[in-house]
Protein backbone atom coordinates (compact mmCIF):
# COMPACT_ATOMS: atom_id res chain seq x y z
CA UNK A 1 0.00 0.00 0.00
CA UNK A 2 1.63 3.80 -0.92
CA UNK A 3 0.94 6.99 0.42
CA UNK A 4 -1.86 9.32 -1.25
CA UNK A 5 -0.24 10.81 -3.86
CA UNK A 6 -0.25 14.39 -2.60
CA UNK A 7 1.06 13.53 1.42
CA UNK A 8 4.04 11.67 -1.16
CA UNK A 9 4.55 14.79 -3.20
CA UNK A 10 4.31 17.06 0.47
CA UNK A 11 7.30 14.50 2.09
CA UNK A 12 9.15 14.59 -0.87
CA UNK A 13 9.08 18.59 -0.97
CA UNK A 14 10.37 18.10 2.60
CA UNK A 15 12.97 15.24 2.12
CA UNK A 16 14.79 17.55 -0.82
CA UNK A 17 14.92 20.39 1.15
CA UNK A 18 16.10 18.91 3.88
CA UNK A 19 18.96 17.17 1.87
CA UNK A 20 20.07 20.32 0.20
CA UNK A 21 20.11 22.17 3.87
CA UNK A 22 20.83 19.59 6.65
CA UNK A 23 23.51 16.97 4.80
CA UNK A 24 25.58 19.93 3.97
CA UNK A 25 25.29 21.92 6.91
CA UNK A 26 25.44 18.78 9.19
CA UNK A 27 28.80 17.30 7.78
CA UNK A 28 31.07 16.71 10.88
CA UNK A 29 34.63 19.22 10.65
CA UNK A 30 37.36 17.10 8.77
CA UNK A 31 40.84 17.04 9.22
CA UNK A 32 44.09 15.11 8.68
CA UNK A 33 45.54 16.65 12.40
CA UNK A 34 42.20 15.17 13.73
CA UNK A 35 41.25 12.13 11.44
CA UNK A 36 38.23 10.19 13.20
CA UNK A 37 40.53 9.93 16.20
CA UNK A 38 42.47 7.12 13.61
CA UNK A 39 46.26 7.83 13.95
CA UNK A 40 48.29 8.63 10.46
CA UNK A 41 49.22 5.58 8.45
CA UNK A 42 52.89 4.14 8.75
CA UNK A 43 53.70 5.86 5.24
CA UNK A 44 52.19 9.80 6.47
CA UNK A 45 54.03 11.42 8.37
CA UNK A 46 52.44 13.17 11.37
CA UNK A 47 51.51 16.88 11.36
CA UNK A 48 54.17 18.63 13.93
CA UNK A 49 53.74 18.43 17.44
CA UNK A 50 51.50 21.49 19.06
CA UNK A 51 53.60 23.03 22.12
CA UNK A 52 53.75 26.34 23.63
CA UNK A 53 55.25 29.32 21.30
CA UNK A 54 57.88 29.45 23.61
CA UNK A 55 58.56 26.07 23.41
CA UNK A 56 58.89 26.43 19.79
CA UNK A 57 62.77 28.01 19.21
CA UNK A 58 64.04 24.65 20.78
CA UNK A 59 61.93 22.44 18.83
CA UNK A 60 62.53 23.89 15.57
CA UNK A 61 66.21 23.61 15.98
CA UNK A 62 65.83 19.76 16.68
CA UNK A 63 63.85 19.27 12.89
CA UNK A 64 65.45 18.84 9.89
CA UNK A 65 65.05 22.30 7.51
CA UNK A 66 61.12 20.87 5.95
CA UNK A 67 60.20 19.41 9.25
CA UNK A 68 61.11 22.92 10.77
CA UNK A 69 58.85 24.71 7.53
CA UNK A 70 56.18 22.48 8.19
CA UNK A 71 56.24 23.22 11.62
CA UNK A 72 56.15 26.40 11.88
CA UNK A 73 53.23 26.59 9.09
CA UNK A 74 51.36 24.46 11.47
CA UNK A 75 51.87 26.78 14.31
CA UNK A 76 50.06 29.39 12.46
CA UNK A 77 47.24 26.87 10.95
CA UNK A 78 46.29 25.37 13.88
CA UNK A 79 44.72 28.51 15.74
CA UNK A 80 42.76 29.03 12.15
CA UNK A 81 41.50 25.26 11.81
CA UNK A 82 40.53 25.77 15.65
CA UNK A 83 37.93 28.60 14.40
CA UNK A 84 36.67 26.42 11.81
CA UNK A 85 35.50 23.77 14.23
CA UNK A 86 34.20 26.27 16.51
CA UNK A 87 32.17 27.81 13.75
CA UNK A 88 33.03 31.11 12.67
CA UNK A 89 34.00 29.98 9.29
CA UNK A 90 33.62 33.23 7.88
CA UNK A 91 37.24 34.03 9.85
CA UNK A 92 38.67 31.05 9.17
CA UNK A 93 37.64 31.28 5.11
CA UNK A 94 39.95 34.85 5.18
CA UNK A 95 42.42 33.36 7.07
CA UNK A 96 43.08 30.22 5.50
CA UNK A 97 42.67 32.13 2.06
CA UNK A 98 45.22 35.32 3.23
CA UNK A 99 47.91 33.31 5.73
CA UNK A 100 48.20 29.31 4.77
CA UNK A 101 47.88 29.98 1.30
CA UNK A 102 50.53 32.55 0.71
CA UNK A 103 52.74 30.83 3.47
CA UNK A 104 52.39 27.52 1.46
CA UNK A 105 52.84 28.96 -1.99
CA UNK A 106 56.31 29.81 -0.34
CA UNK A 107 57.54 26.86 0.78
CA UNK A 108 60.60 25.80 -0.78
CA UNK A 109 59.42 21.80 0.08
CA UNK A 110 56.96 19.62 -2.03
CA UNK A 111 55.50 18.29 0.97
CA UNK A 112 54.89 20.94 3.30
CA UNK A 113 53.81 22.89 0.46
CA UNK A 114 51.15 20.51 -0.91
CA UNK A 115 49.74 19.65 2.69
CA UNK A 116 49.02 23.00 3.68
CA UNK A 117 47.43 23.75 0.51
CA UNK A 118 45.20 20.75 0.32
CA UNK A 119 44.24 21.85 4.05
CA UNK A 120 43.70 25.31 3.29
CA UNK A 121 41.43 24.29 0.25
CA UNK A 122 39.91 21.71 2.31
CA UNK A 123 39.12 23.95 5.32
CA UNK A 124 37.06 26.45 2.97
CA UNK A 125 35.30 23.87 0.97
CA UNK A 126 33.67 22.44 4.45
CA UNK A 127 33.24 25.73 5.43
CA UNK A 128 31.47 26.53 2.25
CA UNK A 129 29.52 23.26 2.92
CA UNK A 130 28.33 25.02 6.22
CA UNK A 131 27.26 27.90 4.94
CA UNK A 132 25.55 26.64 1.57
CA UNK A 133 27.63 27.79 -0.70
CA UNK A 134 27.83 24.56 -2.25
CA UNK A 135 29.62 25.67 -5.52
CA UNK A 136 32.57 27.27 -4.01
CA UNK A 137 32.30 24.32 -1.80
CA UNK A 138 32.74 22.19 -4.72
CA UNK A 139 35.39 24.66 -6.35
CA UNK A 140 37.53 23.89 -3.20
CA UNK A 141 37.31 20.59 -1.97
CA UNK A 142 38.33 19.86 -6.54
CA UNK A 143 40.58 21.85 -5.44
CA UNK A 144 42.19 20.31 -2.42
CA UNK A 145 42.23 16.98 -4.45
CA UNK A 146 44.62 18.64 -6.78
CA UNK A 147 47.03 17.74 -4.05
CA UNK A 148 45.67 15.25 -2.06
CA UNK A 149 48.48 12.80 -4.35
CA UNK A 150 51.52 14.14 -2.07
CA UNK A 151 49.63 14.88 1.22
CA UNK A 152 48.51 12.75 2.45
CA UNK A 153 48.30 10.63 -0.76
CA UNK A 154 46.01 8.53 -2.71
CA UNK A 155 45.96 5.11 -0.14
CA UNK A 156 44.80 7.29 2.80
CA UNK A 157 41.32 7.50 3.61
CA UNK A 158 40.73 11.19 3.15
CA UNK A 159 40.79 10.15 -0.78
CA UNK A 160 37.30 8.92 -0.57
CA UNK A 161 36.41 11.32 2.32
CA UNK A 162 37.16 14.35 0.21
CA UNK A 163 34.81 12.56 -2.76
CA UNK A 164 31.79 12.13 -0.75
CA UNK A 165 32.51 16.36 0.66
CA UNK A 166 32.16 16.77 -3.10
CA UNK A 167 29.02 14.79 -3.70
CA UNK A 168 27.43 16.91 -0.63
CA UNK A 169 28.49 19.89 -2.56
CA UNK A 170 27.02 18.86 -5.97
CA UNK A 171 23.72 17.15 -3.93
CA UNK A 172 23.24 20.85 -2.63
CA UNK A 173 23.25 22.07 -6.60
CA UNK A 174 21.07 19.53 -7.68
CA UNK A 175 23.73 17.83 -9.81
CA UNK A 176 22.47 14.75 -9.26
CA UNK A 177 24.17 12.45 -11.79
CA UNK A 178 27.89 14.21 -10.76
CA UNK A 179 26.79 13.28 -7.18
CA UNK A 180 25.87 9.71 -8.30
CA UNK A 181 29.61 9.29 -9.98
CA UNK A 182 31.37 10.72 -7.12
CA UNK A 183 29.50 8.82 -4.17
CA UNK A 184 30.50 5.59 -6.67
CA UNK A 185 34.11 6.58 -6.82
CA UNK A 186 34.12 7.15 -3.23
CA UNK A 187 32.56 3.85 -2.25
CA UNK A 188 35.27 1.97 -4.82
CA UNK A 189 37.93 2.96 -2.49
CA UNK A 190 36.14 2.64 0.97
CA UNK A 191 36.01 -1.12 -0.39
CA UNK A 192 39.70 -1.41 -0.94
CA UNK A 193 40.45 0.77 1.90
CA UNK A 194 38.41 -1.26 4.20
CA UNK A 195 39.31 -4.98 2.49
CA UNK A 196 42.83 -3.71 3.62
CA UNK A 197 42.11 -2.91 6.89
CA UNK A 198 40.27 -6.03 7.48
CA UNK A 199 43.21 -8.57 5.92
CA UNK A 200 46.17 -6.53 8.04
CA UNK A 201 47.87 -7.90 10.75
CA UNK A 202 47.82 -5.45 13.13
CA UNK A 203 44.20 -5.72 15.26
CA UNK A 204 43.60 -1.82 15.44
CA UNK A 205 43.47 -2.04 11.65
CA UNK A 206 41.00 -4.78 11.96
CA UNK A 207 38.72 -3.59 14.95
CA UNK A 208 39.17 0.25 15.33
CA UNK A 209 39.96 1.80 11.84
CA UNK A 210 38.01 -0.62 9.91
CA UNK A 211 35.26 0.55 11.91
CA UNK A 212 35.70 3.92 11.01
CA UNK A 213 35.79 3.22 7.81
CA UNK A 214 32.81 1.37 7.60
CA UNK A 215 31.23 4.72 9.23
CA UNK A 216 32.21 6.73 6.45
CA UNK A 217 31.27 4.45 3.85
CA UNK A 218 27.85 3.69 5.65
CA UNK A 219 27.63 8.21 4.84
CA UNK A 220 27.71 8.22 1.72
CA UNK A 221 26.02 5.03 0.36
CA UNK A 222 22.85 6.91 2.80
CA UNK A 223 24.19 10.22 0.46
CA UNK A 224 23.87 7.40 -2.49
CA UNK A 225 20.37 6.69 -1.25
CA UNK A 226 19.54 9.99 -1.57
CA UNK A 227 20.66 10.61 -4.72
CA UNK A 228 18.74 7.67 -5.81
CA UNK A 229 15.13 8.76 -4.74
CA UNK A 230 16.05 12.41 -6.45
CA UNK A 231 16.70 9.94 -10.00
CA UNK A 232 13.20 8.19 -9.04
CA UNK A 233 15.23 4.73 -8.43
CA UNK A 234 13.11 4.20 -5.35
CA UNK A 235 14.06 0.69 -5.33
CA UNK A 236 17.82 1.29 -5.71
CA UNK A 237 17.59 3.97 -2.60
CA UNK A 238 15.71 1.86 -0.12
CA UNK A 239 18.74 -0.79 -1.24
CA UNK A 240 21.93 2.19 -0.86
CA UNK A 241 19.79 2.76 2.94
CA UNK A 242 19.97 -0.68 3.80
CA UNK A 243 23.33 -1.25 3.00
CA UNK A 244 24.13 1.68 4.68
CA UNK A 245 22.34 0.48 7.72
CA UNK A 246 24.27 -2.75 7.86
CA UNK A 247 27.80 -1.25 7.63
CA UNK A 248 26.23 1.48 10.50
CA UNK A 249 25.70 -1.58 12.94
CA UNK A 250 28.75 -3.15 12.59
CA UNK A 251 31.23 -3.78 14.96
CA UNK A 252 33.54 -0.65 16.18
CA UNK A 253 31.79 1.52 13.87
CA UNK A 254 31.52 4.71 15.51
CA UNK A 255 27.76 5.71 17.35
CA UNK A 256 27.44 8.97 15.29
CA UNK A 257 27.27 7.08 12.24
CA UNK A 258 24.72 4.85 12.67
CA UNK A 259 22.91 8.24 14.31
CA UNK A 260 23.11 9.82 10.26
CA UNK A 261 21.88 6.45 8.40
CA UNK A 262 19.11 6.08 10.97
CA UNK A 263 18.07 9.62 10.56
CA UNK A 264 18.08 10.04 6.64
CA UNK A 265 17.04 5.98 6.30
CA UNK A 266 13.91 7.54 7.88
CA UNK A 267 13.75 10.04 5.73
CA UNK A 268 14.07 7.99 2.30
CA UNK A 269 11.63 5.42 3.43
CA UNK A 270 9.48 8.05 4.53
CA UNK A 271 9.83 9.78 0.73
CA UNK A 272 9.37 6.51 -0.60
CA UNK A 273 6.33 6.23 0.06
CA UNK A 274 7.14 2.28 0.72
CA UNK A 275 5.34 1.43 3.83
CA UNK A 276 7.26 -1.59 4.77
CA UNK A 277 10.25 0.50 4.15
CA UNK A 278 8.47 3.37 6.72
CA UNK A 279 7.29 1.02 9.41
CA UNK A 280 11.60 -0.61 9.81
CA UNK A 281 13.06 2.35 9.89
CA UNK A 282 10.78 4.15 12.35
CA UNK A 283 11.86 1.11 14.46
CA UNK A 284 14.83 1.64 13.66
CA UNK A 285 14.82 5.23 14.77
CA UNK A 286 12.37 4.54 17.85
CA UNK A 287 15.55 2.37 19.37
CA UNK A 288 17.45 5.47 19.31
Amino acid sequence: MSCPRSELKTWRRLFYATLVSIFALSLAPFCLAQNDSAPPPATQKPAAPRVKSQDSITVSANLSPEESEDFKINEVFQPIYSLEQSGDCQTAIQRYTETIIPLAEKSKFDEPKNKYLYLANLGIGRCNLRLGNFGDAEKYLEHAMDYLPVWPGLSDSDYPKVLSQIALAQIGQQHWDAAEASLKKSLALFDAQIEKATNSQSEYSRTEFAGVLKGSRAKALIYLGAVYLRQNRREDALKSAELAYGDATAQGVPPNALAEVVKYGRLIATASGDQDAIARWSKRTAGK
